[in-house]
């Protein structure tokens, strides 16, 4: 593997949800667009697909992420989210380098927890917050450089 391209998160509302990613994480928009055809048919499976797609980009490079509004003609969503427990992608972790200086941006600050060092020698504090449409962002803060990522 020669590293990740994006992460996709479906979406109900893509002008909150761009608002979200880039006020917490500082994320630039590169690419908004209609994906739609015969091509975006087969890949989904979805007979008619049609979704608006944003990509938002990391400051530096690095994974990007890709926001998808599925579409009838009439613009609605074809399907409603995932439970949390639905087998698939429930979360994405974000490093960041000043954990309270992000959560900062929130209403609500979320609770901070330090994950044990028997796990994480190098020191780990991770908070769960949630997008606009309930997927869980993790955002990370090492106090080193982990061996395993």
């Amino acid at each position: 593997m020669a590293g990740l391209d994006h992460i996709n998160v479906v979406v109900s509302d893509p002008e909150r949800s761009i608002a979200f990613y880039t006020h917490l994480l500082g994320l630039s928009v590169i690419l908004d667009r209609t994906l739609d055809g015969p091509w975006f048919e087969e890949l989904t499976g979805i007979a008619g697909a049609r979704a608006r797609c944003v990509i938002l980009d990391v400051p530096g490079g690095g994974c990007r992420i890709e926001l998808l509004k599925f579409l009838h003609a009439d613009g609605t969503a074809i399907a409603a989210n995932a439970l949390p427990s639905t087998v698939g992608l429930r979360h994405f972790a974000v490093r960041v380098d000043n954990l309270e200086a992000s959560l900062a941006t929130l209403s609500e600050p979320p609770l901070i927890i330090a994950v044990p060092r028997d796990i994480v020698p190098v020191g780990k504090r991770m908070a769960y917050v949630r997008d606009p449409d309930g997927a869980i962002v993790e955002l990370t803060e090492y106090g080193g450089t982990p061996t395993f990522c």
